[in-house]
């Protein structure tokens, strides 16, 4: 460092140049920062040596500094030389405050050993001058401390600066600078956080991600958990509508009790980075056993179950390499912590883990005495050990840990008798579940000793006969007595043994019997039915008179329909919907029934009446089972009415069964069908239920990509369906800005627009996506080129079509809906493979709309310019004034469009909201046309002439001549103004009105 005076008046007057070099060389490349940032600490120390006093050197560095940064400011984002910029003066302010906390460190170790009192025995002077040195320190007034606070208040002014890219470098340098700020004024702190809170509310998601990450550097501050910081935080991250912007707050938020609940949130979010960062960077440091059993619980089911593919395995990560590790590498203790008996998420969490580390059940020793002192724990795992083996088909490894059919039998026998012997309430389901667990290994087991087959058989039938036995063990035992019998017929013999031997358990019913009679009676019923259930569920002969089960039905399932106690109609009813899945003629039989339970019933007889119906359907065939319903229309038109039920879980149940006939092309009508379905996806009355949206996502996509007849389909109703949509999603969008201007509270909810509504359906009809799906198939084979091409051409043509459809309702539609078809027909991927004849057509159409000046606002007039351009170019053809009208009248191909535009001009095709503004004539007909008068021949073809010489005219008008009409009608502009005004006349009516009311009760009063 130069001596003072020497050299200082040469270092100001280098200032201009040596600063800006720094910069310079800053801007190239990040490896040097920290040399720069340590040459410019010297330079300041040097200018800071100058006048101690006046700080003149100090205040020319600092403006210089400002200066040189300021050019950097309005730079947009992700510049490279720029965020460089950024980061060396982050750089620079943090190795000022550390080179401050060393001199500090120094000089206070100097002073203590310099002021050391000897003579001192106790140390009072000793700590007084601590106390002295603290206090010394904590206002402690340094050249970085004063830059820091300078360059701080100078960009909080860019915090209010108009233009966005200022106050987002502001923002950004205050983000990664504030962690170095040390000890600042108190007011410039509260100050900070002020600015900063105002900024998270900012319009751009940048700006509100780098003060989220500013504002989060700040809650050490706060002296109570859930202080103001941490609550705007919280509100960004449940709120705010940018993924950046919560992945922000996620990743820099403290995890305290208070945030962690919130935090675990995120395992729900929207977008799949969070959810995998939530995963792989915020869950790991954390101790699960901070958590507790419900939110692990929680936490792991959304893991595991995610559909993206790299949360799940993100997810497995955090288990196996941050989990395991607080388990001290202890698979028992991990699975201890969670609720296995009640989990539903744990066996896929444990398969998921033994897939992503094989080497943890690969070292697994499973021995004679821990199978004799069975946990819960335990046998979960056994299971879960030998599942993995056996779906990956690895026999040595089964052999290795499967004990042979007698032992497990003995083990099932011991375990049943524990059970039956335990007192403790609390106790027993921990044994159901071992008991459970253990007949899931059955059956996994080939049972090749026929002597332990015997021996399983005859445990299975004693066990099935214990009157609590749960229903999970009654279909794992059907399951076990299923592979131990030798063909189906076997199998549905034994099993019709142990109904009847259930059925002789119920008492005999006098008719006075009392309660517990009859209680006991209902059970056995109820059991007995379970069992056909899942008997049934495992046949697939087809049930003819003479079988053992055509007995059971008449004996068990239809009393049980015909019963008054609706927990038995309701099994009956399920077991009765199986039954006619194997027999066709019993279903056309019984059809009505499952109706009658749709349309009478109710909770879950409804809903099992509904999923037969739908089942049924799927089998056979909405055309072979209406006969008794009526019509195809009929039965249709019944599940239609399931798609309007209040229960979400019916509507999801109905949705689903629909798309799944939709797609085995099981309707005889599919076009209406799928159009209530394209519109009921969108609709805002099913926003929150889920599992519908879910499953018309998966299936759109999937049934228009599976052929080209599905996506002709699709293009039928496309039109359709985003007309009424977009007056659906208008109406509901006016809905909720009536309501927020009313409550001056709360955000319009977010949901898809009519755009993007359109703009999806129209995706979902490209026909290029579904030739590319085909060619990743393998389906474009040379030996079919011939073909590929005839059905390009098709595809194309039936694509274009909408183009057509999308300009003929633009006539019809009010305003808000034009404006939605017109922007469309931008979005459609129109190609020199477009034939010629739809592209002359659309001209056409496309001329009528801009001539009948239908179109009133300006961003709408210039899509309609830029396809009309569009289809100019590909018609190759210059300019407007080029095209050959006259020509294109004499091919018959164009008959049906100039008919179109032909009926305009009768007011056929005007919308409802165009002929209200239209006077009538003398005769009372709209428009001046008399209605009754036909078109002949030679009139058609006068209209089309008339109509080319209207379009090819330079004048701006009505293609169509409405001579009665024409000086009466409004213009479209004059329309809106009127329209307008009558709406600011009715709400200022409205106000009087309110205020005569309230004068009126004053006057009263």
């Amino acid at each position: 460092m130069p001596a003072k005076g020497k050299s200082s008046p040469d270092t100001i007057a280098s200032l201009r140049s040596v600063v800006p070099g720094i910069f310079d060389a800053a801007q190239r490349s990040t490896v040097g920062h920290r040399k720069h940032a340590v040459a410019l600490h010297k330079l300041q120390s040097q200018c800071h040596e100058l006048d101690v006093d006046s700080l003149t050197g100090e205040d020319v560095f600092n403006k210089e500094v400002i200066r040189n940064l300021n050019k950097v400011l309005g730079i947009k984002k992700r510049e490279p030389s720029a965020d460089k910029i950024v980061k060396l003066v982050a750089t620079f302010v943090q190795v000022g405050h550390e080179l401050d906390l060393q001199a500090l460190s120094k000089n206070k170790a100097k002073e203590k050993h310099t002021d050391r009192d000897v003579d001192d025995v106790f140390g009072a002077d000793s700590v007084a001058g601590e106390d002295k040195h603290n206090d010394s320190d904590e206002n402690t007034d340094t050249v970085s401390s004063r830059f820091v606070e300078l360059l701080i208040r100078y960009l909080l002014q860019g915090f209010q600066a108009k233009e966005k890219l200022t106050r987002l470098r502001c923002c950004q340098i205050v983000a990664m600078s504030v962690t170095s700020l040390g000890e600042i004024d108190e007011e410039l702190y509260f100050e900070l956080i002020k600015k900063l809170t105002e900024r998270i509310r900012d319009k751009e998601s940048s700006i509100r991600t780098h003060a989220a990450i500013a504002l989060s550097k700040l809650q050490s501050g706060e002296e109570d958990e859930g202080g103001e910081v941490t609550e705007a935080l919280l509100s960004l991250l449940q709120n705010d509508p940018s993924s950046e912007v919560r992945r922000a707050v996620l990743l820099n938020i403290e995890k305290t009790p208070a945030t962690l609940p919130f935090v675990l949130e995120r395992a729900r979010d929207v977008d799949p980075i969070n959810r995998k960062c939530l995963f792989l960077k915020v869950m790991p440091p954390i101790d699960y056993h901070l958590l507790s059993i419900e939110d692990r619980e929680r936490l792991l089911a959304a893991g595991v179950n995610d559909r993206d593919a790299n949360v799940r395995r993100a997810c497995v990560r955090m288990i196996g390499e941050s989990w395991l590790t607080f388990a001290d590498q202890n698979l028992l203790e991990l699975t201890s912590s969670l609720d296995v008996v009640d989990s539903p998420a744990a066996s896929k969490v444990m398969q998921s883990l033994f897939t992503a580390y094989p080497e943890i059940p690969d070292n697994l020793e499973f021995d004679q005495e821990l199978w004799e002192s069975l946990t819960p724990e335990m046998a979960f795992i056994i299971r879960s050990t030998i599942e993995f083996f056996h779906e990956r088909k690895d026999a040595d490894k089964i052999d290795k840990h499967l004990p042979d059919a007698m032992k497990l039998a003995q083990l099932l026998e011991s375990f049943g008798a524990k059970l039956e012997s335990e007192t403790n309430d609390e106790l027993r389901p921990d044994y159901e579940f071992i008991i459970h667990q253990l007949l899931l290994v059955a059956k996994m087991s080939d049972f090749p000793d026929e002597i332990g087959r015997r021996e399983m058989l005859t445990l299975m039938r004693k066990m099935i006969m214990v009157p609590e036995i749960p229903e999970n063990n009654i279909e794992a035992i059907s399951d076990i007595i299923r592979k131990l019998s030798i063909n189906e017929q076997d199998f549905i013999r034994i099993m019709v043994e142990v109904v009847s031997d259930v059925r002789e358990l119920a008492p005999i019913l006098e008719s006075n019997g009392s309660k517990e009679l009859r209680l006991e009676a209902l059970l056995v019923s109820i059991k007995s039915l379970i069992i056909i259930k899942y008997i049934l569920q495992r046949c697939f002969d087809p049930l003819s008179e003479g079988s053992s089960m055509y007995g059971l039905l008449t004996e068990c399932v239809v009393p049980a329909v015909q019963s008054s106690e609706t927990v038995l109609q309701e099994y009956g009813i399920e077991c009765l919907a199986l039954c006619c899945l194997l027999d066709k003629s019993l279903a056309v039989d019984n059809i009505v029934l499952f109706a009658q339970a749709v349309k009478h019933g109710s909770g879950e007889l409804h809903k099992k009446g509904l999923a037969a119906l739908l089942d049924l359907a799927f089998m056979y065939g909405i055309t072979d089972l209406s006969d008794s319903l009526g019509t195809p229309a009929d039965f249709v038109q019944l599940l239609y009415g399931e798609l309007e039920s209040d229960d979400t879980k019916i509507q999801a149940t109905a949705g689903e069964g629909i798309a799944r006939l939709l797609y085995a092309h099981r309707v005889p009508e599919p076009t209406s069908v799928l159009e209530e379905l394209l519109v009921l996806y969108y609709h805002p009355a099913t926003s929150g239920n889920d599992a519908l949206r879910q499953c018309l996502t998966y299936f759109f996509p999937a049934f228009s990509y599976m052929s080209h007849e599905n996506q002709v389909l699709i293009q039928q109703v496309a039109i359709r369906a985003i007309c009424r949509l977009a007056k659906l999603l208008k109406q509901q969008q006016s809905q909720q800005q009536t309501q927020q201007r009313q409550n001056q509270a709360g955000d319009i909810s977010s949901g898809a627009t009519q755009g993007q509504a359109a703009q999806q359906i129209v995706v979902w009809c490209d026909p290029r996506i579904l030739e590319a799906i085909s060619a990743m198939n393998g389906s474009g084979s040379m030996s079919s080129m011939s073909t590929t091409t005839a059905t390009t051409t098709a595809r194309i043509s039936t694509y274009s079509q909408l183009a057509i459809d999308a300009l003929k309702r633009t006539f019809t539609e009010p305003p808000a809906t034009r404006k939605v078809l017109v922007q469309l027909l931008n979005k459609l991927a129109l190609d020199e493979k477009t034939p010629h004849i739809h592209l002359q057509q659309m001209f056409v159409l496309v001329r009528t709309l801009t001539q009948q000046e239908l179109i009133t606002d300006m961003i709408t007039r210039n899509a309609l310019t830029r396809f009309e351009t569009g289809v100019l170019k590909l018609l190759d053809i210059e300019s407007a004034n080029d095209v050959n009208l006259e020509g294109w009248l004499e091919e018959p191909e164009m008959a049906p469009v100039f008919e179109f535009v032909s009926s305009l001009e009768d007011g056929e095709g005007i919308s409802d909201r165009d002929t209200d503004d239209m006077g009538e004539d003398e005769n009372g007909v709209v428009g001046g046309q008399d209605s009754s008068m036909g078109n002949s021949d030679s009139d058609v073809s006068e209209k089309h002439h008339t109509l080319a010489g209207a379009l090819q005219s330079p004048r701006v008008g009505s293609a169509i001549s409405l001579p009665t009409t024409r000086s009466r009608t409004r213009s479209p502009l004059k329309r809106s103004r009127d329209e307008h005004l009558e709406e600011l006349t009715r709400e200022i009516d409205e106000l009087l009105d309110t205020d005569d009311d309230e004068d009126e009760n004053n006057d009263d009063y």
